[in-house]
């Protein structure tokens, strides 16, 4: 809720505590929410452009493993699955502690939700998977921008607020 007082405009925010059951369903259910609708948006993304559905796990798993040298491919995207929900559980712990942590969190999720999904594009983006595979740098074509910064935006950083907000325990 937004107020006036003495001319400046601020947010009325309460710090957000979580019970240790509300923490790790929060952390499980973001986990599996973000995860699952940013593996989705991945599989569009692929068949928009020809791939599978397999290719996007397969790749995701050769950020650790060489695909090729993995004769089962049903263990490969198992690899793929697991570093993937690994990597959306340690988005989703960061978020929680921010929460707990800093009142207007919790409190604004769509704003905090927004923030939040532009850091995350911009370290996957420009830091997370250079540092992996320099050899396949970033574009700068606005396409090349927007659609991780929309991705990370809609499909991580507010299925993760929308479940810090639900798990929130407020004094």
């Amino acid at each position: 809720m937004t107020t006036v007082t003495g001319g400046s405009w601020y947010i009325a925010a309460k710090p957000t505590s979580y019970s240790v059951v509300g923490f790790i369903l929060a952390l499980l259910g973001g986990t599996m929410f973000a995860g699952a609708a940013d593996l989705l948006g991945q599989v569009g993304l692929a068949k928009l452009s020809g791939g599978t559905p397999e290719s996007v796990l397969r790749l995701i798993a050769g950020a650790v493993v060489d695909p090729a040298a993995i004769a089962d491919a049903t263990t490969v995207l198992a690899i793929g699955a697991a570093v993937h929900f690994g990597i959306i559980l340690a988005m989703v712990l960061v978020y929680l502690i921010a929460a707990a942590r800093l009142p207007l969190v919790n409190s604004t999720p769509e704003i905090s939700a927004f923030g939040y999904g532009m850091i995350l594009a911009f370290i996957m983006t420009w830091i997370v998977l250079p540092l992996r595979w320099p050899d396949q740098v970033p574009g700068t074509a606005p396409l090349d921008i927007i659609v991780p910064l929309v991705r990370h935006i809609a499909l991580v950083a507010t299925p993760i607020a929308i479940t810090a907000k639900l798990a929130a325990r407020r004094d």
